[in-house]
């Protein structure tokens, strides 16, 4: 998984706001799929829907 992309589908995540700021290290981003994307000091830690399929 790259951990500075959405990991359902690849949008960089430097172009997405913060969402929701929960502390200093951890925050709540909304990706532009939908998917609700968890980043630990700036990198994806989690997210809410699973890979895109081809």
């Amino acid at each position: 998984m790259d951990i500075h992309r959405c990991p359902r589908c690849g949008w960089p995540l430097a172009d997405l706001p913060v969402a929701q700021p929960v502390s200093r290290r951890l925050e709540y981003v909304r990706c532009v799929c939908g998917s609700w994307l968890a980043r630990l000091d700036g990198q994806v830690v989690g997210a809410t829907k699973g890979q895109l399929t081809r």
